[in-house]
C-alpha cells in the first residue's frame, strides 16, 4: 500500500515559498552563468585565433625574409661571378695559404655583397656559401673561409634532393662557432642549391637566423599570457618551438588536431586525456608547411568564471537564507492558530472529554476569517462530543461488560457437568477420600469462577485456581497423569482476563489424553515482545496439521459480535476464549496452536502487559 506523507501548514508554506525563491534565483543564475560562460568562451576563442594568426604572420615574414636573402644571393650576378672565380681558382679539398691568396680578392668581394644583402641591421644571423667540395665562405656572426664535410650536415641530402627549392631545418649551434653544443636546436637554417649559367649545380647557400629572433613575437606574447602555451611544428611534424618541453607537457598536438578534425583558425576545446581539456587553435604557414598551435587549459579559460560562480553562489545562499527566514516568520504567524487547533485535537482523549473542568484550547485571535470560523466550529464540536460521549460510553460499557460476563458464564455449567460426572464415577469406585478432596477443590474453584465483579485477575491467581481443577483431575487419573508448572516470576503480577486457561486444560483432558498414558500437561508463562505469553502443552499429539489450520482459520474469521449472540451452554470453550481476547485486545491479542514438535500440542495465548487494574481500565474504558 502506498504510504502518504503529511506536512504541517507552516512547513508547507515555508517549503513552497523557499522553493519558489530558490528556483527563481537558480534560473537567474543558470541563465546569467550560461551567458557569461558563452561570452568567456567566445572571447577566449577570438583571442586564441588572433594570437595564432599574429604568430603565423610573424613567422611567415621571418621565413620570407630568410628566403628573400637566399634568393638575392642566388640571383646576384656579382656574387656568382666572384664565387665562380673563387671556385675555379680554389678547387681543392684542403685549405693552404698559397692557394687561398689568389682567391682572396674574390672572397672579400663576396663578403661585401653578403653584407650589402643582409643590411646593416643584420637581417640574418649568418650567411654561408658552400662549394660542392665543402669549402664554406661565411659572413655575419662568423666571417671566414672553412672546409666542411657536407655529407655530415643533416640538411645536405634534403637540399640536394630539392634541386634548388628551399629547405628549412634547425641546428643547435652556428657553424665554426666556438660556443659549446647545448643540445637545443634554436637556430633556423634555410638552404638551397644555386646553379651556374649552364644549369649545373655550383654550390649551396645557407641563411641562418637565431630562433630568438624568429620566435620573438611568441616570446613577447608568452610574457603577456603566461598560462598560454605556444608550439611550432616544421614540415616534418617535428616540434621546433619551444626548444625544451617538459616531460609532463609533452602532448602531440598535431595528433590531437587530426583525431578531432580541427579546422584552422577555429579554436575548440580538446580532451587530451587524464581529465585534461585545452582550448586549442592552429594555423598553417602554407609556403613552408609549418604549423602554429596555441593551447590554453580549460580551467584557466574559466578561471574568471569560477570566481564569478563562487561570488554568485555566496549571494544566492545569503539571498535564499534571508528569504527563507522571512518565509518562516510569515508562515509561522499565519499557521500559529492552526497549530493551536492541531495541538488541541491531539489532546482529545476520553478522559479529557469526560472531564468537565478540562480546557484543551485557549481562545484564538486571528484576523483571518476562515481560521476564526474553524475555531468556533471546533469549540462547538468539542462541546457536543463531550455531551454525547457520556451517553455513548455508558451504553458501550454496559454492553461490553454484558458480553464478557456472558462468555464467562458459559464456562460455569460446562465445567460443572464434567466435574459431577467425575464424582459420579469416583463414587461408583468407592473413592470416598478422593471425593472429599475433589469436592474441596471444586468448592474453591467455583468460588473463583462465580465471582463476576472483576473481569481481570493476576496471572498467578488465574494459574493457581486452574490448578484446583487440575488437582481434581489428578485424583481421577492418579499416576497416569503428570503436571508441571513453569511460571516466570516477572509474569505473576500481570493482569489477564479471568477464566482463559481452564478451557485449554479441559480441552487437553478431552482430546489430548486420547493416547496411551502416562499423560503429560505443562503450563508456562513468559514475556515476549512486551506481551505476556501463556503456553498450555500436552503430549496427546493427536491434532493433525490440517485440523490445526482448520481451527485457526475458523477462529481468525469469526465475527465476534455475531458469535456473542449465538453463544450457548456447552459451546466450544476455546472459541469463547478467542472471542474474549479479541474483545479486550483486538489485534494485539495472541491465539496460536503449535504442533510442530512430534507428539506435542501447544496452545499459546497472550496480550499486552498491564501491572495494575487502573492502567488496564484506563486503556479499556469500554469495560
Amino acid at each position: 500500500m502506498k504510504r502518504e506523507f503529511y506536512y504541517s501548514q507552516k512547513t508547507y508554506l515555508f517549503f513552497i515559498y523557499g522553493l519558489l525563491v530558490t528556483t527563481l534565483l537558480s534560473i537567474f543564475f543558470i541563465c546569467f552563468y550560461s551567458f557569461y560562460k558563452d561570452n568567456i568562451v567566445s572571447d577566449s576563442k577570438i583571442k586564441s585565433e588572433s594570437l595564432c594568426t599574429s604568430i603565423q604572420n610573424s613567422l611567415n615574414s621571418e621565413l620570407n625574409n630568410m628566403s628573400t636573402i637566399s634568393m638575392n644571393i642566388v640571383y646576384s650576378n656579382a656574387l656568382k661571378k666572384n664565387f665562380t672565380s673563387f671556385y675555379k681558382n680554389y678547387n681543392s679539398n684542403e685549405l693552404n695559404t698559397s692557394t687561398f691568396s689568389t682567391s682572396r680578392e674574390n672572397v672579400l668581394l663576396i663578403y661585401d655583397i653578403i653584407t650589402a644583402i643582409i643590411g646593416p641591421f643584420q637581417s640574418a644571423t649568418q650567411v654561408n656559401i658552400y662549394t660542392l667540395n665543402g669549402t664554406c665562405i661565411g659572413s655575419g656572426y662568423f666571417q671566414g673561409v672553412t672546409q666542411i664535410n657536407l655529407a655530415e650536415l643533416p640538411w645536405y641530402e634534403p637540399t640536394i634532393n630539392k634541386n634548388g627549392s628551399k629547405h628549412i631545418s634547425t641546428i643547435s649551434t652556428l657553424p665554426n662557432s666556438k660556443n659549446l653544443y647545448t643540445g637545443i636546436s634554436k637556430y633556423i637554417t634555410l638552404t638551397r642549391l644555386f646553379f651556374d649559367s649552364s644549369g649545373e649545380a655550383e654550390g649551396i647557400v645557407e641563411v641562418i637566423q637565431d630562433g630568438d629572433i624568429v620566435f620573438s613575437l611568441i616570446s613577447e606574447l608568452q610574457q603577456k599570457n603566461p598560462s598560454t602555451s605556444f608550439y611550432v611544428y616544421n614540415e616534418n611534424n617535428e616540434l621546433i618551438y619551444p626548444y625544451n618541453v617538459k616531460e609532463d607537457d609533452n602532448i602531440n598536438y598535431l595528433k590531437l588536431i587530426n583525431e578531432n578534425s580541427l579546422i584552422p583558425s577555429s579554436a575548440q576545446f580538446v580532451n587530451t586525456g587524464y581529465m585534461k581539456e585545452f582550448l586549442v587553435s592552429y594555423e598553417k604557414i602554407q609556403p613552408y608547411n609549418w604549423t602554429v598551435v596555441i593551447s590554453e587549459p580549460k580551467n584557466i579559460v574559466f578561471e574568471s568564471l569560477n570566481s564569478f560562480k563562487i561570488s554568485f553562489i555566496v549571494i544566492i545562499f545569503l539571498s535564499v537564507g534571508s528569504t527563507l527566514i522571512l518565509c518562516f516568520i510569515i508562515s509561522s504567524r499565519i499557521t500559529h492558530p492552526l497549530s493551536n487547533l492541531s495541538h488541541a485535537t491531539k489532546k482529545i482523549t476520553i478522559n479529557n472529554v469526560l472531564d468537565e473542568n478540562e480546557t484543551i484550547i485557549t481562545p484564538i485571535h486571528s484576523n483571518i476569517q476562515e481560521i476564526s470560523e474553524l475555531y468556533t466550529s471546533f469549540i462547538d464540536m468539542y462541546s457536543k462530543l463531550r455531551d454525547s460521549s457520556h451517553e455513548i460510553l455508558l451504553l458501550k460499557s454496559e454492553e461490553t461488560r454484558a458480553k464478557l460476563q456472558a462468555t464467562q458464564s458459559l464456562l460455569n455449567p460446562h465445567f460443572l457437568y464434567n466435574s459431577l460426572t467425575n464424582i459420579s464415577v469416583m463414587a461408583e469406585e468407592n473413592m470416598n477420600n478422593d471425593i472429599v478432596r475433589m469436592c474441596d477443590s471444586l468448592c474453591s474453584y467455583f468460588r473463583y469462577i462465580s465471582t463476576s465483579d472483576e473481569t481481570i485477575v493476576s496471572l498467578f491467581e488465574e494459574i493457581s485456581f486452574t490448578e484446583q481443577y487440575i488437582e481434581c483431575m489428578k485424583i481421577r487419573y492418579g499416576n497416569d497423569f503428570i503436571y508441571h508448572s513453569d511460571i516466570n516470576e516477572n509474569t505473576k503480577d500481570i493482569f489477564i482476563p479471568k477464566l482463559i486457561v481452564q478451557p485449554f486444560v479441559e480441552n487437553a483432558f478431552k482430546y489430548g489424553f486420547s493416547a496411551s498414558p502416562p499423560w503429560y500437561l505443562k503450563i508456562s508463562s513468559n514475556i515476549e515482545d512486551e506481551k505476556w505469553i501463556i503456553c498450555i502443552e500436552d503430549n496427546g499429539g493427536c491434532l493433525t496439521n490440517d485440523k490445526r489450520i482448520e481451527l485457526l482459520s475458523k477462529f481468525y474469521n469469526l465475527d465476534k459480535n455475531k458469535e456473542l449472540k449465538s453463544l450457548k451452554i456447552g459451546g466450544m470453550g476455546l472459541k469463547n476464549v478467542y472471542i474474549r481476547l479479541k474483545i479486550l485486545y483486538g489485534d494485539e491479542s495472541i491465539f496460536y496452536i503449535d504442533n510442530s514438535i512430534y507428539g506435542k500440542t501447544v496452545f499459546i495465548i497472550g496480550g499486552p502487559i498491564y501491572t495494575n487494574k487502573e492502567e488496564f481500565y484506563n486503556d479499556h474504558t469500554q469495560i
